[in-house]
């Protein structure tokens, strides 16, 4: 099933006199961390997180980046869960595993075993280095069934943000990159960055050339969108309204790109008064219906 949904979300938490839907609205398109975690840091520390437990600093790889936590249900759910690997983002060299343990509470709670995953980062490590570490990753996962009490590890939903997205969105589509039986489903690919490398041919982030360098006569072959043929699995799309223009456009492109593939239209939602980074900061803070959204996909996929 294939869908699109144009989602509202009001959070009534009240900071200096406006709500956080409030600030959103009047920051516009911008991204600051530090003033979006003071925003939800209260919200995540507030959150009953009882249902969920979590063991941190497992490895798949020797580096010091190469760890995730584990968040899994404390009850066991009616049936072995899927499990989802989250990918932060951070413009390719930020970003760390611990600024997310709110998505993996949020989905925890919900009854799905959930990997929160770090990986190396630019400058110091450039493409395709998070591609590999998600297939090390994976390869864990696939290789360590006895660490999962409630989740089958034969069914693994890929969940990227920013530069996440990227990493995932390359390894779903690049077979070279792929391990075998990797147990992956599905992908929700969540306001990708540099599906579209064309962008570094002009200004762009000066982040993203420490990913993918400044040779231009690379830039085609490390796009994405050029590599669409291998392996097939459905895809989400995801965007908020505030993002920056250039994640609008990307994920126009995947969009689009998809469809020239599939002749349909992949699942896709534009989250209204969010931000970039409220799109995944605003998990385990109150009712959610993004990820009621995302359940709703895993459940078609798995039904298929």
């Amino acid at each position: 099933m294939r869908y699109i949904i144009f989602f509202i979300i009001c959070f009534i938490n009240f900071a200096h006199g406006q709500s956080i839907t409030e600030q959103i609205r009047a920051e516009g398109k911008s991204i600051d961390v530090g003033k979006s975690l003071s925003r939800w840091q209260p919200l995540w520390e507030a959150a009953d997180n009882s249902a969920a437990k979590v063991t941190y600093d497992l490895k798949y790889g020797p580096d010091k980046k190469q760890g995730f936590d584990l968040y899994e249900p404390v009850s066991a759910p009616s049936h072995p869960s899927p499990i989802l690997v989250f990918l932060h983002g951070g413009s390719f060299v930020a970003g760390d595993k611990a600024m997310y343990a709110n998505v993996g509470y949020h989905f925890a709670k919900m009854g799905i075993t959930s990997v929160i995953m770090t990986y190396r980062l630019a400058p110091e490590f450039k493409w395709p280095t998070g591609t590999i570490d998600l297939s090390l990753q994976l390869k864990w996962i696939r290789d360590h069934e006895d660490q999962f009490k409630f989740a089958d590890n034969s069914k693994v939903f890929l969940f990227g943000h920013s530069a996440g997205a990227q990493h995932l969105a390359s390894y779903i589509f690049e077979e070279k990159y792929q391990i075998e039986n990797d147990g992956v489903k599905c992908a929700i690919l969540a306001n990708g960055s540099v599906y579209d490398t064309s962008i570094l041919n002009n200004d762009a982030d000066p982040q993203y050339y420490d990913y993918f360098g400044r040779d231009k006569n690379k830039y085609a072959e490390r796009s994405i969108l050029n590599d669409l043929e291998g392996r097939k699995v459905p895809v989400f799309v995801s965007y908020a309204q505030y993002d920056k223009d250039n994640f609008q456009y990307q994920a126009l492109k995947m969009i689009n790109a998809l469809y020239e593939r599939d002749k349909e239209m992949s699942t896709i939602i534009q989250l209204i008064d969010h931000n970039h980074l409220s799109e995944v900061f605003h998990f385990n803070t109150s009712e959610d219906g993004f990820s009621d959204q995302i359940i709703k996909f895993i459940n078609s996929v798995l039904l298929n």
